[in-house]
């Protein structure tokens, strides 16, 4: 079992896995932009959003298995995945509450998850890494703050546009057209799609400058318990998100259920390639390498 995880997680064959579902989420795309027709629920976009979250867990992947200190590199993956997630479910909670309490009670269940979610990743955020949950932390993160921001603003214009330069055939019919319940919907699902971007950010442009740490520093027990919970509150969400509720809704859109499929497949392998990083940190690509293990580092750096 052992040489089995260190083929899968510490070899070059550790980037099969995710450009094969990432292929295969393109191939979907593909499939349905070309045999969709008027009759058909409209989800090539959709598609395309759900390809375009895999890319951010690709390329986090990839550069933690090419670097020499692959899981230190991340020392704000779990505070600034985290923030984002808190907001994406304030934003869908918000959305809910503006459609109205009959709203609420055709989709009581996703509402309740949100709600529930919400509070696990402000008790997680407090708890387990002892964040401060006001504003003027959040504000810090200056990257959170304006990937969210962009995806209200994107939510806002593709809303406007929609409903008012090309309005849709139900808008032509007189249903309501532009509104804030709409507009907080869209920028919930922008959010999702960038949630894991900070990560992807910070380990392209940190890289230089932690080249210079000194190799050998274990990962702390605290710091691997941080992983633990956060990668239980990110695997529950799209568990929800990617195989319990489509089960639900898209049982009629099987290239749907499968491209949430591949996502979710994705979003294990590398929580799989992650706890296996943090739990053997003198695993290494090549032989004699060992992590760096920064993750204890205070999760209130500079942003």
């Amino acid at each position: 079992m052992a040489q089995l995880q260190e083929l899968i997680h510490g070899t070059g064959c550790t980037l099969v896995v995710p450009g094969v579902l990432t292929a295969a989420a393109a191939t979907l795309c593909v499939y349905r932009q070309m045999t969709e027709d008027a009759t058909d629920l409209p989800l090539t976009g959709f598609l395309a959003t759900i390809m375009c979250s895999m890319l951010p867990l690709m390329a986090l992947k990839a550069k933690i298995w090419s670097c020499n200190d692959r899981v230190s590199l991340v020392p704000m993956v779990l505070v600034k995945t985290l923030l984002m997630h808190a907001a994406l479910e304030i934003l869908r909670i918000s959305s809910a509450l503006l459609e109205g309490w009959s709203a609420i009670s055709r989709n009581r269940a996703n509402f309740c998850f949100d709600a529930f979610m919400l509070v696990c990743s402000l008790a997680a955020l407090r708890v387990f890494f002892e964040i401060p949950l006001t504003p003027s932390y959040v504000f810090e993160h200056r990257d959170v703050r304006n990937l969210v921001g962009m995806a209200v603003f994107v939510a806002f214009a593709s809303e406007a546009f929609f409903s008012l330069i090309i309005p849709s055939d139900a808008v032509k019919a007189g249903a309501a057209g532009l509104s804030l319940a709409n507009v907080l919907f869209a920028a919930a699902n922008n959010v999702d799609v960038v949630g894991f971007m900070p990560v992807v950010w910070r380990l392209y442009q940190a890289e230089n400058a932690l080249d210079d740490f000194a190799v050998g520093t274990m990962v702390s027990l605290e710091a691997r318990q941080q992983v633990r919970v956060f990668f239980a509150f990110v695997c529950t969400f799209y568990l929800w998100d990617d195989v319990l509720e489509p089960i639900w809704s898209l049982t009629d859109e099987p290239v749907a259920m499968m491209a949430h499929a591949a996502h979710f497949i994705m979003l294990l392998d590398f929580a799989g390639f992650f706890l296996f990083q943090v739990n053997n940190p003198t695993t290494t690509k090549e032989k004699g390498e060992q992590l760096q293990g920064l993750l204890d580092e205070d999760a209130q750096d500079d942003p």
